[in-house]
């Protein structure tokens, strides 16, 4: 029983220790982008030993996949509410209306250096968020309310780069509109394009 005490007692100090690397590591990239800052630094800042960065996440660039990830959790949690949608045009109108809830629910800074050109990660095809764009094209497709004229890959990356762009805008004014607002508003103009 007491030696049981004692390997919880560690996982437990051992997620506390890395969930304060990664909030860390978050709020410096808040301050000066995810480029400028280093592994030791990052250290630093939480009062860690860089053992124990390296022992949580194998490079600087697991952060990135550890942000992402909660992205793709966000999207798994909302997942019943996007396909509320009587078709897959609207079920698509809905999954961005929750991309601007997500990105306007986190630090304007942070989104401002996390949504950069060096940032390939935007680029990562497998993750769930991704499967689940997929699917609901894909479904269009079948259905026969989708066009055909371009392929689900050629459709998904239309329409990320629309919301990408969007989320740029909003960086470059301050967040001083609306973003889920403008989201809807863009896609209620650029999904009709998609129809068959």
């Amino acid at each position: 029983m007491a030696a049981e005490k004692k390997i919880n007692l560690r996982k437990k100090q051992a997620n506390e220790t890395r969930t304060r690397i990664f909030e860390t590591a978050v709020e410096l990239m808040q301050e000066h982008g995810f480029e400028k800052i280093t592994v030791e630094e990052i250290c630093k800042a939480a009062g860690v030993a860089v053992g124990s960065f390296y022992y949580h996440f194998q490079s600087k660039n697991d952060i990135l996949t550890e942000i992402f990830n909660q992205a793709d959790e966000f999207f798994v949690a909302h997942r019943s509410e996007i396909l509320k949608g009587k078709d897959a045009l609207t079920q698509i109108a809905n999954f961005f209306h929750q991309y601007a809830t997500y990105t306007a629910c986190t630090d304007l800074e942070f989104t401002k250096h996390f949504y950069n050109t060096n940032n390939k990660y935007f680029l990562t095809t497998d993750r769930e968020m991704i499967v689940l764009l997929t699917g609901l094209i894909e479904n269009g497709q079948k259905q026969k309310t989708i066009t055909d004229a371009m392929t689900v890959d050629e459709i998904v990356n239309y329409l990320f780069i629309a919301a990408r762009g969007l989320v740029f805008d909003w960086c470059l004014h301050d967040g001083q509109y609306n973003l889920e607002e403008a989201t809807d508003n863009y896609f209620f103009r650029l999904i009709p394009v998609l129809a068959k």
